[in-house]
């Protein structure tokens, strides 16, 4: 069983509200870093705060699979629940698969055991009876309704769309940099934060920028590829840098469009990426035929060896690039 976090939202409410139960076990996962430590703060709510040193636990290292199982196992002091997390820093070990299976086929029922890991561990276990969270990054629409829950908390404001969205580009879906984004609007802003103030307080970092380069010469808008380049300039970052960066896009995008079949998560761990950095990629690398790709990875290529070894000065290539990019 998976859910992923705005289905987990709706399920704890439920638990809460006395319309559902805990499962006996929950794995939490994905590479979202944000809605994981929301995740298990969550978990961490269930507990009564004067009595937490008794019935909440949270433990790793070598041994803390069979640790957080004794702990489960124990039964909460002056509490209705217990909650052990286990954070997994390595692969679950063939005795860590076993414990936890004897674990899920009779857990404790008054309590949780949740377990944080990455997506490879949580392929290890297999039982139906374990439910997953995935915490990978949120589509546009979870992601606005996550900013507009941001924006109500106090002081509370309004966001408009537009705005929105213009926060999700700059950030990649980060949502621990579009809380932190939130917030610094929230003082800025003297009425609802609008995508004016977006662009003037959040900063769009290189990845942003070489997407929105890779993006305009994918549309073949040179003025808006022209700007965008004004901008890198501006901020002084050098010719060099630009090509490669454009050159590791473009072949990120290549390998994007050669794997249509494989999901944001796996394409991310090939490419060593985030699964929000996928996600924009790939609304890039749509634009482009496999072999309008190819031809650009190759020119790129050898250009960023022209440059390296001396033959090209940086300035001038980056400017053909654009516009050599621009054609093909």
């Amino acid at each position: 069983m998976s859910m992923k976090f705005g289905e987990f939202k709706q399920h704890f409410q439920a638990v809460k509200d006395g319309q559902a139960k805990f499962a006996p076990v929950y794995i939490v996962c994905g590479d979202d870093e944000y809605l994981k430590d929301e995740v298990l703060s969550s978990f961490k709510s269930v507990v009564d705060p004067e009595y937490a040193d008794f019935n909440y636990s949270r433990l790793s290292g070598d041994n803390g699979m069979s640790e957080a199982v004794d702990s489960a196992y124990t039964f909460p002091m002056f509490d209705e629940r217990k909650v052990v997390v286990l954070s997994l820093e390595n692969a679950p070990t063939e005795s860590d698969k076993a414990t936890f299976e004897k674990y899920v086929s009779d857990p404790c029922e008054t309590s949780v055991l949740v377990i944080d890991c990455d997506d490879d561990a949580q392929k290890a276990f297999k039982s139906k009876k374990a439910q997953v969270v995935n915490c990978s990054r949120l589509d546009d629409n979870e992601l606005i309704e996550e900013i507009n829950a941001i924006a109500a908390r106090p002081p509370q404001k309004r966001i408009e769309r537009d705005a929105a969205l213009e926060l999700i580009s700059r950030t990649q879906g980060s949502m621990a940099r579009i809380a932190i984004e939130i917030e610094k609007l929230k003082s800025y802003s003297e009425g609802a934060i609008t995508k004016v103030d977006v662009c003037e307080m959040v900063s769009a970092d290189i990845d942003f920028q070489i997407y929105e380069l890779a993006n305009a010469v994918s549309e073949k808008n040179a003025a808006k590829a022209l700007e965008v380049l004004d901008v890198f300039f501006k901020n002084g970052i050098r010719g060099v840098t630009i090509i490669n960066r454009l050159y590791d896009k473009y072949r990120n995008m290549l390998h994007a469009e050669l794997n249509k079949g494989m999901s944001n998560d796996d394409l991310a761990k090939l490419l060593g990426m985030k699964s929000g950095a996928v996600y924009f990629l790939r609304k890039t690398s749509a634009n482009y035929s496999q072999m309008r790709l190819k031809r650009c990875v190759d020119y790129l290529h050898s250009l960023q060896f022209d440059v390296l070894t001396g033959k090209r000065g940086d300035l001038s290539a980056i400017h053909e690039a654009i516009l050599q990019l621009l054609v093909i």
